[in-house]
Order: structure tokens, then C-alpha cells, then sequence
């Protein structure tokens, strides 16, 4: 995973818990802090994710107040789905034009409010399923603009570490990226379609 390793890690949006049961697992002498905004939810996490390196908070992202900063942010916001349409094709009839600047809102709030969390030299990734350009780079972009502690780290760096590592096996690594982002597309790639950027804080 992206993410990496480190001592303190936090996974700001955790539910259901897939991705949080990776990092205990590639980190088992970690304090890794799930959270969660919904109490109904964060107890599906808890029961999901058995490892004992692992709290789940019933917290607002955007509100948490940690005793100590985290060297590892995982943001995988809520977003419009857009990369999963073909296993959720209702998301065409459900999703309209304005809900676009809400979502975008929503998820710089909780990026910005995770960079906040985040220690010197900690890293951060941004992740949505979404195809949409407002809730993917303009989302870090802005970010950006507003903190000038962090910096972009090309995603195709860390992807050539990790098939170093043979932690990846796809060997057209082009095709993972837009810019210095990764991205896939369905039809393209045999997954959803997915973006993430890697920010670090100086």
C-alpha cells in the first residue's frame, strides 16, 4: 500500500474496514487509531478488524483532537463513486450536477483537517473512487495552495519502490498514472477506478 510504515498511523475515514486491516497487518507494532462517524458502522469496523494494534474512534474527521501528531494519514473520503459505476450502476440516476462542490467541500474540509494531524516528515495519502477531477486533484490542490508545510511526492516513485519491493505486479506503470497522481480506469485496469495522491509534510 501506499502508505507504507510508521509508528503512529491514522485512517481518518476507516469504515468498513478493508483498508484498515491492511495497514495493522503490514504494521503489527503500530498504534493505528480507525475512525469512524457513525456509531453503527464503527462497531462493523471493530468486528471486521480483530487486531489488538488497532482503536476505533466514533469521530468526525473533521473534529478529532489526538494527544500526538501521526508520521502515516490515510484520507480515503467519502466521495460520488464514480469509479464503481459498473458495480453500482444507480449511482447514474442518484448523483446530480450540484452534489459535486458539496462533496468537493466535504473532502478538502477533511484533508485539511488531516494535514493538521500529520508530523514532520509524515506522509499523507488522499484517496477517492471517483472519476471526477473537482474531487481528485482540484481537492489537492487546493489543499496545497492553502499549506505550504506539505509537498507532492510523485506517485511513480513509490510505485517503482514497491515493484522493487514485489509489492506491485503491474509493470505498466504508465498506465497507473495521470501526472504525478495515481490513477486507474475500469476497462483499463482489472479493479475499480481509483485516485490517490501522496503528500509529505516537510
Amino acid at each position: 500500500m501506499l502508505i507504507g510504515k510508521g509508528k503512529r498511523i491514522l485512517d481518518c475515514c476507516a469504515a468498513p474496514g478493508g483498508k484498515t486491516r491492511v495497514i495493522a497487518e503490514q504494521n503489527p507494532e503500530s498504534a493505528v487509531i480507525a475512525l469512524e462517524l457513525h456509531d453503527h458502522r464503527a462497531r462493523l469496523l471493530r468486528k471486521l478488524v480483530a487486531a489488538k494494534n488497532v482503536e476505533v474512534v466514533t469521530k468526525d474527521a473533521r473534529e478529532f483532537m489526538p494527544g500526538a501528531l501521526f508520521d502515516r494519514v490515510l484520507v480515503d473520503v467519502p466521495c460520488s463513486g464514480t469509479g464503481t459505476l459498473a458495480r453500482n450502476p444507480e449511482i447514474k440516476w442518484r448523483l446530480k450536477p450540484e452534489d459535486l462542490p458539496d462533496l468537493r467541500a466535504r473532502q478538502t474540509e477533511i484533508l485539511q483537517s488531516a494535514m493538521r494531524l500529520t508530523a514532520s516528515r509524515g506522509r499523507l495519502i488522499y484517496s477517492t473512487c471517483s472519476l471526477e477531477q473537482e474531487e481528485n486533484s482540484d481537492v489537492v490542490s487546493h489543499a496545497l495552495a492553502n499549506d505550504s508545510s506539505f509537498h507532492l511526492i510523485e506517485c511513480r516513485r513509490v510505485l517503482e519502490e514497491l515493484r522493487t519491493k514485489d509489492e506491485l505486479r503491474w509493470n505498466d506503470l504508465d498506465s497507473l498514472l495521470g501526472g504525478p497522481y495515481l490513477r486507474t480506469i475500469p476497462g483499463i485496469h482489472p479493479c475499480d477506478g481509483f485516485f490517490a495522491a501522496i503528500l509529505e509534510k516537510n
